[in-house]
């Protein structure tokens, strides 16, 4: 059996699958098996890969169910015995020494998942995720480190998370914590993991040297705006909801209508042409706030009976999202 199972959901993605099938042909750790989880895809991706990649493993969904469920799917496909299951976008290059780095920094320590060094294809030299935080001036998950230089971030250091867009987990993490929450689709499904990981005791450490270029949301532009949005500002919601420190709720309220006000009318001279179209989905966007919020707060019990860490130690992580290895 492999010790590890790199697990890449595929949307459409025929463009993408070739340079990021290679990348992983050429990784220095070989003690791997690749699973593509195809989220119902009608561009020949599925075929390219029985003609084109062998050994590699696909699993068919028959709809697309999303990120989430596309990994758990992967997950559920794994290898029963590997150590290990890295979650790769497809739309990725990873570097030769990539799976070999994330695999000695977890076999190396007590940490239960590693971030890698994500940085933007076309501009290598910046950061795209260096681990994730949260910030809490919007309550919001966001990728450590984004449009950064990368001469910034080459210390290994504990972060709150991980991008699942390039990330290894030890497996029986997910026995512990729990699979990818599939309600959330698309966008801050890995905040939600990350929280839910944390709440539970479990930490995350960042690895600079496990590097990995990717192709910013090139799924997510391929799809309508409006959708892609609300996904965005339900799920946003779901997380504080289902994952925020009581503590925090009451701050989280209070600061809703300046957080409103702040994503209608952005003070960024170069992001003033977006308010007419703000402008125009406002209401929808209030809805899809309460309505993720309210999908969080049902599954709010079943996070907070694992809690297993102080709940200052937990905001202390909100606030701060980094500390020594």
């Amino acid at each position: 059996m492999p010790r590890a199972t790199v697990v890449i959901p595929n949307w459409n993605g025929l463009a993408h699958l070739p340079e990021c099938i290679d990348a992983l042909r050429a990784q220095t750790f070989g003690d791997f098996q690749v699973v593509v989880v195809d989220n119902g895809s009608t561009d020949d991706s599925v075929a390219w890969l029985r003609h084109n990649a062998s050994g590699v493993r696909v699993v068919e969904r028959p709809d697309n169910g999303g990120f989430a469920a596309a990994v758990n799917d992967g997950i559920r496909a794994a290898a029963p015995d590997c150590e290990f299951i890295a979650l790769l976008n497809n739309d990725t290059a990873v570097d030769p020494h990539w799976l070999d780095e994330l695999v000695s920094a977890l076999e190396t320590s007590d940490y239960d998942f590693a971030a890698a060094l994500m940085v933007f294809y076309d501009f290598p030299d910046v950061v795209n995720a260096a681990g994730d935080d949260f910030r809490i001036g919007g309550f919001v998950g966001r990728n450590r480190g984004l449009f950064r230089p990368v001469s910034g971030f080459g210390a290994p250091v504990r972060v709150l998370g991980a991008c699942a867009g390039a990330a290894l987990y030890r497996r029986r993490l997910f026995g512990e914590v729990g699979l990818f929450d599939e309600d959330f689709f698309l966008i801050h499904e890995d905040t939600d993991f990350n929280l839910r990981a944390l709440i539970t005791g479990k930490k995350c450490v960042y690895v600079p040297s496990a590097i990995v270029r990717h192709k910013h949301s090139a799924s997510i532009k391929a799809q309508p705006a409006w959708p892609m949005q609300r996904y965005e500002v339900r799920n946003r919601a779901a997380v504080l909801g289902k994952d925020l420190p009581a503590a925090l709720l009451p701050l989280a309220a209070l600061t809703w209508p300046w957080r409103l006000f702040r994503s209608t009318f952005p003070l960024r001279r170069s992001r003033w042409h977006l308010i007419p179209g703000l402008m125009a989905t406002f209401g929808k966007r209030v809805g899809a706030e309460i309505e993720g919020f309210r999908m969080g707060w049902r599954k709010r019990a079943d996070v907070w009976r694992l809690q297993a860490i102080p709940t200052r130690e937990i905001i202390r992580w909100l606030f701060k999202g980094v500390g020594p290895v």
